[in-house]
């Protein structure tokens, strides 16, 4: 028994403008370029690291993420990008801050750490 060949895909909306042809509106090439140079300022390599987390703190992340999904329809995030955005926020906070930021009250001299030690 022989074998039927594919039946060939015809596409008469690009036969007035040529072969092989792409039709696209102009909406649909400027959302390609704005996300193409969104792509761009992201970085591209993540690096693995390992920290442990109280347990209150994981329950913190997954509370995060279910309060985004529910209440706000982010539907992408994980985990990873909810503990980066948070240390890339703790970061700005220090800088602009200093001494009266979140980290600084927490860990400077009248914080846990020097409670406990």
């Amino acid at each position: 028994m022989a074998k039927s060949k594919r039946p060939a895909f015809v596409f008469p909306e690009l036969e007035s403008r040529g072969r092989h042809t792409i039709l696209r509106s102009t909406e649909q090439v400027s959302a390609e370029v704005n996300a193409l140079n969104h792509a761009k300022d992201e970085p591209v390599e993540r690096v693995k690291v390992t920290y442990r987390f109280q347990h209150d703190a994981v329950e913190a992340v997954e509370d995060i993420r279910r309060i985004l999904r529910r209440q706000h329809g982010v539907r992408k995030v994980n985990r990873e990008d909810i503990a980066q955005a948070a240390v890339l926020e703790a970061l700005r906070d220090l800088e602009a801050n200093g001494p009266t930021s979140f980290l600084a009250r927490e860990f400077g001299e009248t914080g846990p750490e020097s409670a406990a030690g």
